[in-house]
């Protein structure tokens, strides 16, 4: 008997992937404005983190038999092929004057995947211990690694260090919290939150890649014990953030919730068009018009995102983008 989806994650995972396309066309436009900078911080508040969260929820059968030998078919093999493939991709559309084939250093988007499985290892070296005092052990490690350089985008370790702790809150989450994150009675406090993040961004003025997680202190501001705690109020924005979006999501079955089973698909070619995007500056046709920017962009991703998950696109591309994968 095949197993029925569950429509409010699909919707979710769908929401999230055309948010991903959309921050990443966005990309090109954060010195043009301050508020299309505040929509580029609001939306990586959340976006990743919600990936990541969703990743954990799904993988309790963790304990299963042969289940860490399937990651390595699913992700690591994956990584590898679109690593190098991403690699003589640039070289070819942009000035770069080698192919850079080293694996240590994820291309691009394709640290999701290096990370993806760093998590579920780290989760099965840690999953029989006490529940609160791993997650809490978690957020401390993702303050603390931002102090040592060498924790960087190398193998994307910094990356995984700074969202475990999302990964675990997903894992540990049952269908009964989950209950109450989808719970409607809640919608009018979820608005106001991820309203008054908005509002807060457009308020402040702080280097945006303190959201990506991937760089030590070292590299962001000039080091202090304050850094750690700057770290710790980013992670309160995008635990609220990610919950508020999550309990916004729809429950119900949409004309494209289906889209959310395909999103591994999606997340691994879209840099086909970012790619062009960015070397060729086809963000020079939107240049000036902030909301132009806003209503073409938006419009485009939700294009890619079809375009990507398009039957035809998963006929073509399955040999080498696993169907049923954890992002998935």
């Amino acid at each position: 008997m095949a197993k029925t989806r569950d429509h409010y994650f699909d919707n979710a995972r769908f929401l999230l992937i055309v948010l991903v396309v959309f921050g990443h066309l966005l990309r090109s436009f954060v010195t043009e404005n301050h508020f299309l900078q505040a929509l580029y911080m609001f939306i990586y508040s959340f976006h990743m983190p919600a990936f990541v969260l969703i990743s954990g929820y799904f993988a309790k059968g963790i304990s299963r038999p042969g289940y860490l030998l399937k990651l390595v078919k699913k992700l690591i093999i994956p990584y590898l092929i679109f690593q190098t493939f991403y690699a003589c991709y640039y070289y070819f559309i942009d000035d770069v004057k080698t192919i850079d084939l080293n694996p240590f250093d994820p291309q691009w988007a394709m640290w999701f995947l290096l990370s993806l499985f760093s998590w579920h290892i780290l989760l099965y070296l840690v999953k029989d211990f006490n529940v609160y005092y791993v997650v809490v052990l978690a957020f401390l490690t993702g303050i603390l690694v931002g102090y040592f350089d060498f924790i960087n985008n190398t193998l994307s370790l910094s990356r995984t260090f700074v969202f475990f702790p999302l990964f675990l809150l997903g894992y540990y989450a049952t269908p009964e919290h989950f209950s109450y994150i989808k719970n409607k009675k809640y919608l009018p406090l979820s608005i106001l939150a991820l309203t008054l993040i908005f509002v807060f961004y457009m308020m402040t003025d702080f280097n945006f890649e303190w959201l990506f997680g991937s760089k030590p202190y070292s590299s962001l501001e000039h080091v202090d014990a304050y850094s750690g705690v700057k770290r710790g109020l980013i992670y309160g924005i995008i635990v609220l953030s990610t919950f508020s979006f999550l309990n916004v999501v729809p429950k119900r079955e949409l004309p494209l919730t289906y889209i959310g089973s395909r999103t591994m698909f999606i997340y691994l070619l879209h840099g086909l068009f970012i790619g062009l995007f960015r070397v060729y500056k086809w963000d020079k046709v939107f240049e000036g018009n902030m909301l132009l920017i806003i209503v073409a962009l938006f419009v485009l991703s939700t294009l890619i995102v079809y375009l990507f998950s398009h039957n035809m696109t998963r006929k073509v591309t399955a040999p080498v983008v696993e169907v049923k994968n954890p992002l998935d």
